[in-house]
């Protein structure tokens, strides 16, 4: 019995050595017979298929997933990962161009009379460094208004459109200012015109109620902003009147389909062309305008005179009259508006005055604050430690937080100039007639002795105003400009009263030749 146990576990140990020695050969077999696992197979190759015997099936000791799988994490770790692209909102860019550009919706069809007017800026390249120069100041806060309404970003183009951004452009018609609103649109949206200030010429106030209009017009052409921009060129009454035709006919009433005014049939495409050059980045090589504010209001809460006004802010009066170019006189109205836009870096001169208003309790009185001392409060309020402590019947040059001190008295600033105070300055009455320019685009033949009598100016003075001799031939396209007199505007106010002659205003009318050609 003990023979056969002995016997049989001999078989079964000789089995197992044999089977053990058959399953190592298999593998080291399978070793050989398997290519060595290549990278590639991550990118574009299927995991190779392992063969099982029906003799040996456990193959799932096999080594193979702790082989790849080490080669699986080299070849991860050797992909550079992709940067995550960040979205740059338009705010955040630094020109204000590109801002516009980023935030255009009106779509561009494929019209003849705009790839004109594309090929006509492209071959000006100096037209939009003039434009540009004429924006800077304006531009990011008329981008702000039309952005806080939700409105297209192409109206902030339209302003080079109907006047090449020029904030003292008149027309023949009576329409002034960069967005060139007539008389009657200003009277309806509250805009005030006198001889000595013209809200349209205020480019803050006048994009108000230039957006105003636009809006009112969109609502009334159910959203189309086309139909919207021509009527406020040409007039509703006329996009009107062409629309009614064309359904009258059973034609399409969509702005292209439309019979209008040559000027209007020019201004969409206008807009649209220069939107689309935009789009194209032709914006980056126009100069670029910092998209951050350059200037900022300052209220002065009564009228004021512009040279008073230019010492308090530390600004030359040429920039004050740049900036505010509704101001026609040497004054603010009587009645107001009494604010100027003045360059931002020069605003802490004008704050510093309202800081002091802010403290005050009473008209001569402050309360102490943290930080505070005798000597500062000196410097601050134009008086003397000495002072102070004899008003305050103080002792020491100690002061507490919360303390009320009595101050000097305060004497008002003095913001108008008397001019009369000189013997040599006169006040007079404003003259009947005032000058006005017009510009005059010569034509073949034209000389200057027939061009003042068409005027009726003498010629020798004409050749003066361009300078030329009076014998100069004139070169075909040259732009004249013409001096015409014009009876005054009729006064609201008594002008004697408000203004001095020193600054008699100068109405520059904006002729039909301007830079950018109907």
């Amino acid at each position: 019995m003990t023979t056969l146990l002995t016997l049989r576990n001999a078989i079964v140990i000789s089995t197992s050595l044999t089977t053990l020695a058959a399953c190592q050969t298999l593998t080291q077999a399978k070793k050989e017979e398997s290519p060595v696992v290549s990278t590639a197979y991550l990118d574009v190759q299927p995991m190779p298929i392992i063969q099982q015997s029906e003799a040996h099936a456990p193959v799932q000791d096999m080594p193979l997933s702790s082989n790849i799988e080490p080669q699986k994490k080299q070849v991860l770790a050797k992909k550079p990962l992709k940067p995550t692209k960040k979205t740059v909102l338009p705010y955040q860019v630094d020109n204000l161009w590109q801002r516009i550009t980023m935030q255009f919706v009106l779509p561009i069809p494929k019209q003849k009379q705009i790839n004109e007017r594309k090929n006509w800026y492209l071959s000006h390249p100096n037209y939009m460094d003039t434009v540009s120069k004429r924006a800077e100041p304006f531009l990011y806060h008329i981008v702000q208004e039309i952005e806080r309404r939700k409105l297209p970003l192409e109206l902030a183009l339209l302003p080079i459109v109907e006047s090449d951004f020029d904030a003292k452009a008149f027309s023949s018609q009576g329409a002034a200012g960069i967005w060139q609103l007539m008389p009657t649109t200003a009277k309806h949206f509250e805009l005030n015109i006198e001889p000595w200030y013209d809200a349209r010429l205020d480019p803050h106030q006048a994009t108000l109620a230039a957006l105003d209009y636009l809006q009112y017009l969109n609502k009334k052409y159910r959203g189309d902003w086309l139909l919207s921009i021509a009527a406020y060129n040409s007039g509703e009454g006329r996009v009107d009147k062409a629309i009614h035709k064309n359904k009258k006919l059973r034609k399409k009433t969509d702005f292209w389909s439309l019979s209008l005014p040559t000027e209007t049939t020019n201004y969409v495409p206008k807009l649209l062309a220069l939107a689309a050059l935009a789009k194209q980045n032709a914006h980056k090589k126009w100069p670029v305008i910092a998209n951050k504010p350059t200037t900022v209001t300052v209220d002065f809460g009564q009228q004021f005179d512009v040279l008073i006004a230019a010492k308090l802010t530390k600004t030359d009066m040429r920039t004050l009259y740049h900036l505010n170019p509704a101001y026609l006189g040497d004054k603010s109205a009587l009645n107001g508006p009494h604010t100027l836009q003045i360059p931002i870096e020069k605003a802490p001169y004008f704050d510093k005055r309202q800081h002091i208003k802010a403290d005050m309790l009473g008209m001569d009185h402050y309360q102490v604050k943290k930080h505070d001392s005798l000597y500062q409060l000196a410097k601050r309020f134009n008086s003397s430690i000495k002072e102070l402590k004899q008003l305050n019947q103080l002792s020491s040059d100690t002061i507490k937080i919360g303390q009320v001190l009595q101050l000097p008295i305060q004497k008002p600033i003095q913001l108008m100039v008397d001019y009369q105070i000189s013997p040599f300055i006169v006040r007079a009455e404003a003259p009947e007639k005032i000058k006005v320019s017009i510009n005059y685009k010569v034509k073949p033949g034209d000389t200057l002795w027939e061009i003042s009598r068409l005027y009726d100016v003498n010629y020798q003075e004409l050749a003066k105003w361009n300078n030329l001799k009076a014998k100069s031939i004139l070169k075909q396209g040259k732009i004249l400009t013409i001096w015409l007199e014009q009876n005054r505007p009729t006064d609201t106010i008594n002008i004697t009263e408000q203004n001095s002659v020193l600054n008699t205003p100068t109405w520059l009318i904006r002729g039909q030749n301007s830079i950018n050609p109907r």
